[in-house]
This record gives C-alpha cells, sequence and structure tokens, in this order.
C-alpha cells in the first residue's frame, strides 16, 4: 500500500484519515489507515487543516451553526460591546441552545459590567467574516478532491493504485502536499442555501446538512469536485487549475448545483448526495 499524497509505502500507516475534519461535523466519510500515510495525515491537520478552522471565516461558521470541535465546544467569537467600547467574546453553550457575553480580556471586565448594568438596551456588533483564506481553502479543496476520489474507489480492486500511478493527479497532489506554486488554485464558490437551511423530507424529521459532495466530468477527459460545506459550494478541478470549464456547464444546466440534479431550486432538494447530518 502507497499513500495517494507522497506515493510513499503506507503499510505501516495507523491513522484513518478524516476527508473533512471532524471539527465541521464529519463523523462518516472516513479513509482506512493508508490510503493518507501518518506523516501526510499529520501535516494536513498542521499546516492545512488547523490553519483553515483558525481562520476567522470558520469560526464564525461553526459558532453560528453550532458545530463543536472534537472537545465538544463550538468556537468562540469576538465582536464590540458599542456603549462601553470593549471587546467581548461570544461563547455557545455545550449543548448549543444557548449564547453566553462577555468581556474578551479580564482587564474590561469591571466595565463591561459596570455599562450593562447601567443600561436596559445595548447594541453588540459581530464581524462577520465573508470568505476564508483563499490559498489556504483552495490547498484544503485539493486535498478533499484527492481523498473524495479515494472514497469511491477504495472498495474497488486496484482503484488506490489507479489514482497514484494517474500523472495528471500529480500538479493537484503536488499542490495540496507542498503548496508548491505561488498561484493559488482556482476554485468556483457560489451560495446554494443558507448554513442553517433545514431540509424536509416526507415523514422524516427535518435535518440539515453539513456537508456534501459529487463528483463531477464535465468533459469525458476532465473530473471537478463539487462539495458544499454548510451551504456554500465550491467546485475544484482535479486536473488542472481552471474551472471556466465549471462556468460553462453552469450555464448550460440553467445553474443548477450538480448535487441537486433536475432540480428547479435547490432549497426544494430533500435528497443530496453524500450528504452528513
Amino acid at each position: 500500500m502507497n499513500c495517494i499524497f507522497c506515493k510513499s509505502d503506507s503499510r505501516e500507516s495507523r491513522s484513518v484519515e478524516h476527508v473533512i475534519p471532524e471539527s465541521l461535523g464529519n463523523t462518516e466519510h472516513i479513509l482506512p489507515p493508508g490510503v493518507v500515510c501518518d506523516r501526510c495525515n499529520n501535516y494536513f491537520a498542521c499546516k492545512v487543516e488547523g490553519p483553515l478552522l483558525a481562520d476567522p471565516f470558520f469560526r464564525d461558521l461553526c459558532f453560528r451553526t453550532a458545530i463543536p470541535s472534537k472537545k465538544g465546544r463550538a468556537p468562540r467569537v469576538r465582536g464590540i460591546h458599542m456603549q462601553s467600547r470593549v471587546e467581548v467574546e461570544l461563547s455557545r453553550e455545550p449543548d448549543g441552545s444557548g449564547v453566553g457575553v462577555g468581556a474578551a480580556f479580564e482587564k474590561d471586565e469591571r466595565r463591561w459590567i459596570e455599562s450593562v448594568r447601567s443600561s436596559t438596551t445595548g447594541k453588540l456588533t459581530i464581524p462577520i467574516p465573508t470568505a476564508p483564506d483563499q490559498r489556504l481553502m483552495s490547498r484544503f479543496l485539493a486535498k478533499v478532491a484527492l481523498e473524495c476520489l479515494a472514497l469511491r474507489l477504495v472498495d474497488i480492486e486496484g482503484g488506490i493504485d489507479e489514482i497514484i500511478t494517474k500523472s495528471a493527479l500529480d500538479p493537484v497532489r503536488d499542490y495540496a502536499r507542498k503548496g508548491g506554486t505561488k498561484l493559488t488554485w482556482p476554485f468556483h464558490t457560489r451560495a446554494l442555501y443558507p448554513p442553517d437551511f433545514t431540509f424536509a423530507e416526507s415523514g422524516q424529521e427535518p435535518y440539515q446538512v453539513l456537508h456534501e459532495w459529487t463528483l463531477l466530468y464535465p468533459r469525458k477527459t476532465m473530473l471537478y469536485l463539487v462539495i458544499a460545506i454548510s451551504g456554500v459550494e465550491y467546485a475544484l478541478n482535479l486536473g488542472a487549475p481552471e474551472i471556466e470549464t465549471y462556468k460553462s456547464w453552469l450555464v448550460d444546466n440553467s445553474g443548477q448545483s450538480p448535487l441537486y440534479p433536475g432540480a428547479m431550486n435547490t432549497c426544494e432538494i430533500v435528497s443530496p448526495i453524500d450528504h452528513e447530518r
């Protein structure tokens, strides 16, 4: 067995690989030990996924959707209490049911408390990041793209070997693992539905979709990963650093996401592909 990223012998590797980090709610899409070697697994955790999840965009996303970390706590976010001009920190209750607010720094706690006690109304301003770091997100998507392909092929004899030996995948493989070029591998992004959107299937309890993905072949020789994370769709070409083909595909298909084939409105769909509930 060899690693799909560095291609080194991975028979001694012991770590499973979460295609989407546990801290984004993934408990199902997991590759067995050896598909990604322990060294690459640790590298992605420290150099790509860790910094990306610490990015204000994902901290805010996990806070608003109450997605707990591996330690069972949602990230905290910061804002400004306008009356006292104190920087405050918002935290989620362990069960995600409520939000606590307090001074972010101990030196401001007294001023914060006195201001709150002296007024019956107040205003908090909470900045909402609109996008994550583009290069980190791009490398993360490149990593996820190869691992999603591996998930599709892992139970097929010779499937993983096909990924390792396919030279056309070497550029995206090297970009995910090493960063390589100074250029950012492009990806397409758009919102499909709000992060707290609730899907409702007939006869079932309503649910939210944390992530969902599919593989798209807009042409016979071209492969895209299309993934939605909390309602935001990302598309990345595994074979080349271009997204014009995907844009053309969207035009030809009336802008409908590959995650929801045949849908008139993406928010009406009740059967996402490969989703995590």
